[in-house]
């Protein structure tokens, strides 16, 4: 025997036997009366004909909807399919024997296909004459959809996102997000249950997932027609019958995973509508998530580059280094050998800045690829560009350039002092390459800005200063303007180390003119850092 059930409106919970003849839905019926207002006196007509139920529309104000669409013509109805009029839904059902689904673990999947929907770029929501105004708001949605995750390149983050928005724009209980691994297997990414939902496990229907990922389509689903108890003439206020859109995450190729929610017909029934716009949502995360691999590929493969490169270059200075260091050990030891050990301590210099040079380079690469916090403590800056200019000193004084001091009275500043001396000595170094032998100049000054709590160090020269159009690349990593003397680390590395106390580094330049380049660092003392700043401290 047929029956139907209401299960929203004002007659939730009562059940009509249907008759072998015509029974008409509706307020003034005497085979299946609703009192509902917004339901028309003689609304909808179901009859049995050749063996199959069958339903028509009877001219009523507010149509009659069968599974989310609206009625033009006789429809055939199975069991489990949903049935709107007005205000009014009523589920249909049989005494008919109903095959079940099973999951991939065995566990029965009530679950039915109602509507199917082609996953593609025609599939962008196409109004009908009923819902003009609805397919309006959904492509604004979608719009809006497309532009927040068009910026994001995680694909987890992305997956989160895109059912975080699948559940603003649809009522739901359930929701989770799928995507195929390596092996062929579809995978849990992303999952979302509400208090409401009757389980917390994830559904997966075989019969579904098989429909949505082998032909490519969205699917609206009921699990009414394979829940065993509906059959058996019971009330299904308590059943949990649900309704559920599945789609698939397709990209330009191939599908990339599914997309499905969930919820209690009690509290909505899904339309084709909703499944249009689903499926748009899902081919546009399809594309999103093989720009966001693209993407992955192409940083991958510019790091890949940019070692490749940086390797080159290390290698090739790095040679000439050696080259340098031989031939000045090779000068020491004739020396040594003809007992001449003037020329042996005249070749020596030599030896020594080749030295200081490849330390100088190690030093910079393992600055400049390790990233750490710096260990801050409070620091007097005077006191540590003190000891870098007598490092520098000797140098300086073998080429006869003056280093002069302008020192304020300086607090002191939380700041790595290695990293900070590491810094500075790049600078001063940079100021002396930069300077003519006999007749430069470094002016080394530091300044305090009380009221925005600022230290600033600067080193300028009279050097033979930077063009405009390379101000902008003397920062970069492996950039060198000074030929085999340059290992294009030295003002990357200051630059990574004034950016990880929180700081700038800037330079103002003219060719012919010299150069001046500025750290400036916050003077915000930390209340847990040990105090340096005494000159013999340690």
């Amino acid at each position: 025997m047929a029956s139907i059930r209401v299960i929203q409106g004002a007659d939730k919970g009562r059940s009509f036997d249907l008759r072998a003849g015509e029974n008409i839905i509706g307020r003034q019926s005497r085979t299946v009366q609703i009192t509902d207002g917004t339901v028309s006196r003689h609304h909808s007509k179901l009859s049995l004909s050749n063996g199959h139920w069958m339903i028509e529309d009877l001219g009523s104000g507010n149509g009659t909807y069968l599974n989310g669409v609206r009625l033009t013509s006789h429809s055939r109805v199975k069991r489990g399919d949903q049935i709107r009029c007005g205000s009014t839904l009523l589920v249909f059902g049989t005494g008919e024997a109903a095959a079940v689904d099973v999951d991939e673990n065995g566990k029965l999947v009530d679950a039915a296909i109602v509507a199917r929907l082609p996953s593609n770029e025609d599939s962008i929501i196409i109004p009908t004459p009923e819902a003009g105004q609805k397919a309006i708001a959904n492509l604004r949605l979608l719009y809006d959809f497309i532009t927040e995750i068009s910026v994001i390149f995680d694909v987890d983050r992305l997956l989160e996102t895109v059912l975080n928005k699948v559940f603003d724009v649809l009522h739901a209980d359930r929701g989770y997000v799928m995507l195929i691994d390596a092996a062929g297997k579809l995978t849990p990414k992303a999952s979302r249950i509400t208090e409401n939902s009757p389980s917390k496990d994830i559904p997966i229907s075989r019969t579904i997932i098989n429909e949505v990922v082998g032909k490519e389509v969205g699917v609206l689903s009921t699990n009414a027609m394979g829940d065993q108890r509906f059959a058996s003439g019971k009330s299904v206020h308590n059943f949990g019958i649900r309704s559920a859109i599945c789609v698939p995450i397709k990209g330009r190729q191939r599908i990339l995973g599914v997309i499905h929610v969930d919820c209690g017909v009690a509290e909505q029934t899904y339309t084709t509508e909703q499944l249009r716009l689903l499926t748009a949502i899902g081919h546009q995360t399809g594309l999103a998530i093989e720009n966001v691999n693209l993407y992955e590929q192409a940083v991958q493969s510019e790091r890949l580059r940019a070692v490749g490169e940086a390797v080159a270059f290390m290698s090739h200075h790095t040679k000439n280094l050696l080259q340098a260091l031989s031939a000045g050990i090779d000068l020491v030891e004739m020396g040594l050998d003809r007992g001449d050990l003037a020329r042996a301590r005249q070749s020596w210099p030599l030896v020594r800045r080749t030295l200081g040079r490849v330390n100088d380079l190690i030093l910079n690469m393992l600055a400049y690829s390790k990233d750490r916090e710096p260990l801050l403590e409070n620091v007097n800056v005077n006191h540590i560009l003190s000891e870098c200019i007598e490092i520098q000193a000797p140098a300086a004084d073998d080429r006869e350039i003056a280093i002069l001091t302008d020192l304020e009275d300086i607090p002191p500043i939380p700041a790595d002092a290695a990293g900070l001396r590491h810094a500075l000595t790049n600078l001063l170094t940079n100021a002396l390459d930069a300077v003519p032998d006999q007749h430069g100049a470094i002016t080394i000054s530091t300044r305090y800005d009380a009221e925005n709590r600022l230290v600033s160090i600067s080193v300028a020269d009279n050097g033979v200063g930077i063009p405009r159009k390379l101000l902008k690349e003397i920062f970069k990593p492996f950039w060198s303007s000074k030929g085999q003397k340059g290992t294009g680390l030295g003002l990357a590395v200051a630059s990574k180390i004034a950016e990880e106390h929180g700081g700038t580094i800037s330079v103002r330049s003219r060719p012919r003119e010299g150069s001046v380049f500025k750290i400036s660092l916050p003077a915000t003392q930390e209340a847990d850092a040990q105090d340096t700043s005494a000159p013999g401290a340690k």
